[in-house]
Parts: structure tokens; sequence; C-alpha cells
């Protein structure tokens, strides 16, 4: 008869552990589990309590609330949800207008703009890149001689000239904001991975007349791997203020071009339709033409 060694399940049971309460953190209550739970027989008080101590993701709208009822969710459970469902939406509302940098706001990459008293922090929206393998006859050729041994550049292209966003200042200052609370979507997926800037890169970009790239990784007929050139990686340290909120600065000025943030742990075959934060920079420019 075979046992287990006590080395062996300590860590075990502690997988375990950590696995049972990561799972009953991220619990998401919506209208269907509520009916649920209603249906089960628990008491209103019950069904508030866990309301009140949860993640939640309810529907109030009017067919949300006949769907409730018409299930015979308790009234008072239909205000909780109702309550909280409305302090959520003006938390987002505050974070979304909120001049505070160290206030936390929807998780992103934010410019710090100190003249514009305005809007101190300016959301870096991302941009959708594609990925080409750089080649033609001489690659060909050369795949061919290396029986597919030798590497092709893959590069990453944006569309467009210059980026929506340009800045007139070489050494701006970013902050990240990384919220565990808000909900996962397609613009802050990088958010709820990443845990902290460690996790991106800065680079330049090489600007063409209708786009930009940079090359982010090599192929050939057996694979590909990812990898971006020191020569174009920029330089930051950061700083945490507060939880979920990051100061980022520059080792050293930008010269004026096109830059973009893009996220470290991605591959070349994930920025197939994948998004960087691109910015532009135009100090030089501005103080040439004072």
């Amino acid at each position: 008869m075979n046992t287990m060694k006590p080395a062996i399940l300590i860590p075990l049971l502690l997988i375990f552990s950590i696995h049972n309460a990561y799972s009953q953190k991220v619990d998401t209550l919506n209208n269907e589990k509520i009916i649920r739970l209603s249906k089960m027989g628990l008491q209103p008080s019950v069904l508030i309590t866990k309301i009140q101590t949860s993640y939640s993701l309810f529907d109030v709208s009017a067919d949300g609330l006949i769907t409730l009822s018409d299930s015979g969710v308790h009234a008072d459970v239909i205000n909780e949800m109702i309550n909280t469902a409305t302090a959520a939406e003006n938390a987002l509302a505050s974070q979304k207008n909120s001049n505070d940098p160290l206030s936390m706001h929807q998780p992103g990459i934010y410019y710090y703009d100190p003249s514009n008293t305005d809007q101190l922090v300016r959301r870096v929206d991302p941009t959708i890149t594609s990925s080409t393998k750089a080649g033609g006859f001489g690659s060909a050729l050369a795949q061919s001689y290396s029986y597919g041994l030798a590497n092709d550049q893959i590069k990453s292209t944006l569309a467009g000239g210059n980026s929506r966003l340009q800045i007139k200042d070489s050494n701006p200052i970013f902050f990240f904001y990384f919220n565990p609370e808000t909900s996962m979507s397609q613009d802050n997926w990088f958010f709820a991975t990443a845990s902290s800037p460690n996790e991106f890169l800065l680079i330049k970009l090489t600007e063409r007349k209708d786009s930009r790239e940079a090359v982010i990784g090599t192929a050939n007929y057996y694979g590909s791997n990812s990898g971006v050139s020191g020569k174009i990686t920029m330089g930051f340290t950061y700083t945490n203020p507060l939880p979920g909120v990051y100061k980022l600065t520059l080792d050293k000025p930008l010269k004026d071009g096109e830059y973009c943030f893009i996220y470290a742990s991605s591959t070349p075959s994930r920025f197939d339709n994948n998004k960087v934060f691109d910015f532009g920079i135009q100090a030089e420019t501005t103080t040439s033409t004072k």
C-alpha cells in the first residue's frame, strides 16, 4: 500500500487552500445566481449579506427587475441589488472623472500633464497592430538553402504615421493603474494579467509614410520567437505610491518620434490583431518653432 509522504502532502494541501481562497475571492454574483439562491429557500437577510460581501454584476434594467420579481426574489433583495449596482456605477463615474493621479482610475496607462489643470491625467488609448513577416526573394532563397533554419523578422505594424496622443515634453510621466476589482474586458486584459509596469516594454517605433513598425520577434520553418531588440527599448523606473497605482518616469529624455508600451509577455503570434499603447513626442519640434 502506497502512502504519501508528509513532505509532499503539506504543499498539496497548501495549493488546494490557495486555490479555494482564490476561487472564493473571484466569485461574482449575477441575476441568475441570486434567483437560484432564492429558490433554494435562503432568507432575504442571508442573500443581502452575501451581496454586500461579494463581487457583483447585476442587471437592474426594467427587464432584469421583471425577471427577478417573476422568479420570486424578495423585494428587499432586489432593492439591495439596485443599491449595489448604483454604487458601482457612481464609483466608475468618479474614477473616470477624477483629476487626481493618485486616485484609482480604470485600468490602463495614463499620461500625466501638470500643465493641463483641467485634465491632469489622460488615458493612452490602445491601438490595434498587425504582424507581418519581413522577407522577399532573398529571404525565401535563404530559407531554401538553410532548410528552413534562417530567421525572418516579425514586424508589428500600426496604421497611420502618427499616434493620436502627441506629447510636447521629452520627459513625460505616466501612471499605470491595476485594479483587481474591475471586470476584465478586451481593453484592460493586460492589466488583469499583469501586476506592475515591470511587465511592459517601452519601445521606439520606426516611422514609415503611412505606418509605424517595430521588430518584435523572429520566425523560421520550425516556429517563432519573441524578442525586442535592446536598441529600441527605452529604460524607465517606477514607484508604487498606492496599491494598484504606479508612477513611471523615464531614465533619459525621449527624442522626437513615435513610441509605444507593449505587454512584454506577448508572443509574435499574439501580436496579430493585438493592441499596444502608443504616443508621439514633439518636444524638439515645439521648441524650434517658438
